[in-house]
Parts: structure tokens; sequence; C-alpha cells
């Protein structure tokens, strides 16, 4: 019979049987279980709320209900075990197992409620009631499995009280539970600890006090305690093999909790990581801003919404920005490029999107009124980059060049917008930079041009359809003939004669300047060569070096295999290099030149007085010659300025042990004043225009003619 029997005084024929103890042992053991339940609770009931997933919470709710139920109802067990009588006790396995079924499923209804979110008052108390009540029938089920001639009466108040001890203890669960739900506090482990041996307290509290409303008659002639001792001696190992198996479903709990927390610490780390590893993606790290990939993206999925509105792209490019690195570091260099950062923000409205594109670059999408609009937007950028960067205690100024295109002039597409502003930007740079220019179809048809220009360049340098003409350079004292200088020329199919300064800046701008440096170096050997064989064996020859080439340590190797490869020696050859290419890498151009200059090549430094002019680097470079400017020669008969500098000119070189050539020498006058003033070398039209080889062969012999019929 499973219902209680309630009685405050026992039938006559009824004695209460005496000597009835626990063994201390076990009661240990029972709550040591207890509060090992209890903390699994407390473990588990974050798990099952964090899981997000319905299969995972019901599958935590079920590990956390055996774990909960089992320890609960193991301690019941081996309190019941650890309690000793006078007569043979033994248990019904049925209602035993019923007894678990109750204890597992009222722990199952508990982690479904510390699966919500938050307990209203009274869903505390419903739920407190009811699994206290589920905790007391488990405890009296089991009770009512114990088979023996005695009977158990229980006290009506005792029996009450142990049900409120039970609805407490399950009240005191639940608001710890949630207390301790989702919490990293330092110390948390101890407090879960604390809590759940006051929860074990409790809850083998409503079992003893259980026990003690109980009371175990028999009638009062069939006394016996044969069975007992033997009784106690089988109910320790018995315990002892509950306890154990209590605790290994218990710590299987915990330790489930324990790798289901690792593991979501291990995810949440990995999505850290991952969150960082997009924003790295995403974002420049130096400046916050965007980074060139995650603009191009943005700006495609704005474009394409764009529904028609004006909106535009500007592209903008510090001007000269690498001497920063180079005098100050990198470290300065990247303060100055947060700032700029900030101040393009600052100008900027709040749905405009800007990134560090690449380097010294920034690129902006901006909603625009017009085309207009967007022009004064550009002007207000280089405004608010003209004040003064403070870096350290060093003041920098700086400038800007700025391209722009517009949809939907410009297109609609973020690569077509981009392309048109990179071209715009490339023009403002080659026209004076800190400036803005919007993109305009005759800068798409000039590259297009420069592109098929650029590839039949290359083309003609490889199938050696240049050619080179030589201007005579003449001893300014007997007028003889001593030196050339090489010019390249191109005669395109299509477009005609191409000026120099185009496809020499087209070969610069392109990589492969050094090719068409070193052609022209070949063919001047060449034919220097094959004049010497004849009767101008003193000529010299003049090349022109580009900047880039000044920078090449691989440069001078390539010349001396040039000069072997033709046969000229090197003493033959002149390497013209101007003032300003000097200036890109002073140190770098010495390295260079002086290793020319110990090929035996002569060195000549072109345009001098046009540039930085600068006697500290003059006396520092390893050179042979200055070559006066011609902008110098044009006017000196008129400009009393002209003739004072050229003349300074001349007198300084003498003094630094250099010759002086003098170009663009049109007039009889200018020849008599810088024969006058002590120039050693005179060129220009005066004598002859540059001439293609056989038109030289023919003014040298001619000259030769004249030279002869005179004498």
């Amino acid at each position: 019979m499973l219902l209680p029997r309630f009685v405050s005084d026992l039938p006559a024929d009824q004695i209460a049987l005496p000597d009835c103890s626990h063994s201390p042992v076990l009661v240990l053991l029972a709550y040591l279980i207890a509060s090992a339940a209890g903390y699994t609770a407390l473990a588990l009931a974050g798990r099952v709320q964090g899981s997000t997933r319905c299969g995972r919470r019901e599958a935590w709710c079920l590990i956390g209900a055996l774990a909960l139920g089992g320890g609960i109802w193991s301690m019941h067990f081996i309190a019941m075990l650890a309690f000793q009588a006078p007569v043979a006790i033994r248990y019904d396995h049925r209602i035993t197992l019923l007894s678990l079924v109750i204890a597992v499923s009222v722990s199952y209804v508990v982690m479904r409620l510390l699966a919500r979110d938050r307990l209203s008052v009274w869903q505390y108390v419903v739920g407190a009631c009811a699994a206290g009540l589920g905790i007391a029938a488990m405890h009296y089920t089991g009770m009512a499995a114990i088979r023996s001639v005695a009977q158990a009466y229980y006290d009506p108040a005792g029996f009450v009280l142990s049900i409120l001890i039970a609805i407490g203890a399950s009240l005191a669960a639940l608001l710890l539970a949630f207390h301790f739900r989702g919490k990293a506090m330092r110390g948390l482990h101890w407090q879960r600890v604390l809590s759940s041996m006051a929860m074990g307290a409790a809850i083998v509290s409503m079992h003893f006090v259980g026990m003690q409303a109980m009371t175990l008659s028999v009638p009062a002639d069939s006394l016996a305690t044969a069975g007992a001792h033997l009784l106690h001696a089988q109910n320790g190992p018995l315990a002892l093999m509950v306890g154990f198996v209590a605790l290994a479903i218990i710590v299987t709990g915990i330790a489930a909790s324990w790798a289901e927390q690792r593991f979501s610490e291990q995810r949440a780390q990995l999505e850290q990581a991952q969150n960082r590893l997009a924003s790295m993606m995403q974002y420049d790290p130096l400046t916050d801003l965007l980074n060139g990939h995650a603009f191009s993206e943005a700006a495609d999925g704005i474009l394409s919404g764009s529904d028609g509105r004006c909106l535009a792209l500007l592209t903008l490019d510090l001007d000269h920005f690498k001497r920063i690195n180079d005098s100050l570091g990198h470290r300065a260099g990247d303060e100055v490029l947060r700032q700029v950062g900030q101040r393009i923000r600052a100008v900027l409205g709040s749905q405009d999107v800007l990134a560090r594109f690449a380097a010294d670059e920034f690129c902006m999408l901006v909603r625009a009124e017009d085309a207009r609009w967007a022009e004064r937007l550009a002007a207000r950028i280089i405004t608010q980059l003209q004040p003064p960067f403070s870096v350290g205690t060093v003041q920098l100024r700086l400038t800007a060049s700025i391209g722009l295109s517009v949809t939907p002039e410009d297109g609609a597409r973020f690569d077509d917008l981009f392309r048109k502003a990179s071209l715009a930007l490339g023009q403002c740079k080659a026209s004076g930079r800190n400036r803005a220019l919007r993109f305009t179809a005759e800068l798409e048809t000039q590259a297009h041009l420069d592109l098929r220009l650029e590839h039949d360049l290359r083309q003609s340098i490889k199938d050696g359809q240049l050619r080179v003409h030589y201007q005579p350079i003449v001893d300014c004292d007997s007028g003889q003939v001593i030196g050339l200088e090489a010019l390249a020329r191109w005669t395109h199919p299509i477009h005609g004669p191409i000026n120099p300064e185009r496809f020499v800046d087209l070969a610069e701008r392109n990589g492969f300047i050094d090719e068409l440096d070193l052609w022209v170096t070949r063919r001047a050997c060449r034919d220097l060569r094959n004049l010497r064989q004849g009767e101008h064996s003193a000529l010299r020859v003049a090349v022109n070096c580009s900047a880039l080439n000044l920078i090449n340590p691989d440069f001078p190797a390539a010349l001396a295999e040039a000069l072997a490869d033709t046969g000229l020696e090197p003493e033959r050859l002149t390497v013209e290099i101007t003032e300003n290419a000097l200036m890109n890498d002073l140190n770098a151009a010495i390295e260079v030149l002086e290793t020319i200059r110990q090929l035996g090549v002569k060195v000549s430094i072109d345009d001098f007085g046009t540039g930085y002019s600068s006697l500290a680097y003059l006396r520092r470079l390893p050179v042979d010659t200055l070559k006066v400017d011609r902008s110098f020669v044009r006017e000196i008969t008129e400009q009393a300025s002209d003739r004072a500098i050229t003349a300074a000119i001349v007198a300084m070189a003498h003094k630094l042990q250099l010759r002086v050539v003098a170009e663009g020498v049109e007039t009889a006058a200018q020849r008599d004043f810088l024969s006058l003033n002590g120039c050693d070398m005179i060129q220009g039209y005066l004598y002859s225009q540059p001439l293609a080889l056989a038109d030289l062969e023919a003014w040298l012999a001619e000259r030769e003619d004249v030279s002869a019929a005179t004498v």
C-alpha cells in the first residue's frame, strides 16, 4: 500500500520498535550525494538555458534530469539503507523503481523551468511547490517500498514539515540556479560549492524530518532482533555501490557540463577570432577606415541601389608622401595618415563612405547634388588638408591630388567609376598636383592612346624600329666636331613622329625605361664604332640616362655589357643625367655614378642651372662635364642676367676642374659670347640639327671638305 498511515497514538496491540538508529557513515555519504546533485543542478542550469537549438536544449534537460533525479533518489535510498532497526527490512524493487522514475520526472520539470529566460514570482512559487511535492512523493513512495513485519505510521505534523522543507529546498534551488546562470564572476565555483552544500543539507533534512515523523511498530508478542546485525552488515556494501553509481551519474553530468562549457568557450573564442579576422579583412587597422576590398563591396552595393541618384567617387592621393617616411620614419607617416583620415571624415556626411584604399590613397563615395557639387566638395577636402599636421614636435604641411567621377554620367558600376576617377587623378598629378580634377572623355581617349602607344613602343624597341639621331658637339675654340649627342626618335606607323618627351615618359611610367636607354646606348655605341673606323676616330658620343636608372644598381653592369658587345672603348661614351634626376635619391645616384666612372665612362650633368644647382651636392658628384641649359643661352645676347649666370656657371665649373658644354646655340653672337667667357664646347642649330646616321656622315664629310678647302 503506497498511501501512508497517519496516527497520533499507536494501536493497543502495537509497540514501537526500540533501538532504531542511522549509520553515521551512510548519512554522510547521503549528504555528499545530495550536495553533488545540487551542484550538478546549478552547473547544468547555464547549459540548458544557453542552448539555442531545441534538440540540444532537450538533450541537456534529459541529462540534467538523470543527474539531478538520480542523485536525489540515491541520497534517499542510501539514507534509507542507513536506517538500522531490530527487524529484517527489505524493499520492493518495483516500488523502488517507481520512486526513481518520480525523482527523474520531477528533475526534468525543474530543468524545463531552468530553460526559460526568466520566471515570474508566481512561476517560482508554483514550480517550487510542484518540485517539492514531487520530491516528497519520491521519498514517501520509496518508504512505501519497505517490506517488513513492522508497519510504518507517520506523525501528521512531521509529514507536513518534511513537505514544506522539500518545497523550500526546491525554491532555493530555482533561485540559486537563476542567480548563477550565465555568470563568470570571480569565485563563482566556490559560491556554487557552498550553495550546493546548503541545498544538500536541505534535501537531507527533508528526508530525515520525514524519517523522524515515521514510527515502526510491531505486535507486542513478535519483537525479534535476530536479523538486525546481518541486515546492517549487508546494507553497507549495497549503500556504497548505490552511492558509487549515483556519484558516477553526477560526475558524468558535471563532466558533460564542463565539456560543453569548454566547447562553448572555445567556440566563443573562435567566433571572436573570426570577428577580429573579419574586422581586419574589412577595416584598415591603422586608420579604422574601410580597406580597399571592403570599400569596393560597399560601393557596389550602394551603386546598385542608388535608383539613379547622383553619387560621386573621389580618389585622393597625398603628394610626395614618401618623403615623410624617408625623413621622419614610418611611425610619423602612419600618424599623418590617421590625421588625414580624420580630417577627410570631418568634411563628409554621415552616409558617405570613406576608405583608405592603399598606402597613401583614400577613396570616398559620397551623395552629391550634381557634378559641380562634387567638385566643390573635393576643393573643400583639399582646403581641409592645408593646415599643418602635428607629429610630435614637428609641423608638416601636405598637399593632395583628387580625381573624381560621378554617376550616371561617368558610369553606374564601381569599376568604371574608379577607373575614370583614377585617370583624372593621374592627370592631376601630371599637371601640377594640389588640385582636384574631374574625369573627361578626353582623358579616357588619351588613356587608350597611351596604352596602345605603350604596346607599340615596347614592340618597336624589341624589333629595333626606333631610330637614333645625332647632334654634333663642337669645340668652342677650334670649331672641330669632337662629340655627338644621341637622341632617340620614333615615328609611329599611324600617328607619325612622336615627341621624345612623350614616349620617354611612357617608358618611365610603365617600367621599361631601362630597355629604351640601353637600346639607344647600344645603337649609339655601334654607330660611333663604325664612324671611328673611318676618319672620325676622335669622336665621342653622349647618351641620356633616365632618373630611374640612377637608382638601379644593375644599370652599370648592363652598360658594361653594351660596351663589350659593341666593342666601343668606355672613355668614348658619356652618360648625361639631369639635375632633378639626382634628387630622387642622391646617395643611390652617387653610388651608381661612381660605378659607371670606374668603367671609364664619362658623366655629364644636363640642363644645369634649371634644377637645384647646389654646390653642396655638386662637389660630391663624380662628374666630368656640365651642360648649360638652352634657356640661358637663348637670350644671352639680350638679357644681362642670363649672361651673368652663364659666365658664373662656366667659371665655377672650371674651378671644379669640370668642362662646360652650352646647348641651344643658334647664332654667331651667342657662340662668340660663350667663347669669350671660356666655354669649352657648344651644340645647337648654329651648326646642325639632330641628324640620322647617314645624314650625319654626309654632314661630317661636307665640313671636312670645307675645312680642307679653307686650308
